[in-house]
């Protein structure tokens, strides 16, 4: 990948030229003149996107989101590990209404199932 540094002018005579060399009929109909032509319209977009938003603040906007999407990881790791400890406590509630209620409900014999198998 290279670098340039153009002024307006060099750009849009660079748009200009590549909009010219894609209207021209085709040299042949090779696959290698399809390529080029193919890669002449990327390159023709690709300088359009980056003359129009070189004012439009979009860089910054992604340096924020960045810094956000941080903040929102962060935030559930933070998350994870508070259930983690909480899940002790919800675990010692579980296990004492378990022996609360030990001994009240009957458990049900195969005779008495509502088993979809068996209608």
């Amino acid at each position: 990948m290279i670098t340039l540094e153009l002024t307006e002018e060099e750009i849009g005579t660079l748009i200009e030229a590549l909009g010219d060399w894609m209207e021209q009929p085709a040299r042949d109909d090779t696959q290698e003149w399809l390529r080029r032509q193919s890669a002449g319209a990327d390159l023709d977009m690709d300088l359009r996107e980056a003359f129009n938003r070189r004012h439009d603040g979009w860089d910054a906007a992604i340096a924020t989101a960045a810094a956000a999407e941080d903040t929102f990881i962060q935030a559930g790791i933070d998350a994870r590990e508070q259930i983690k400890e909480t899940s002790r406590a919800a675990t010692r509630r579980e296990e004492r209404n378990a022996r609360m209620m030990e001994g009240t409900a009957t458990p049900c014999s195969d005779e008495f199932m509502n088993d979809p198998v068996d209608w």
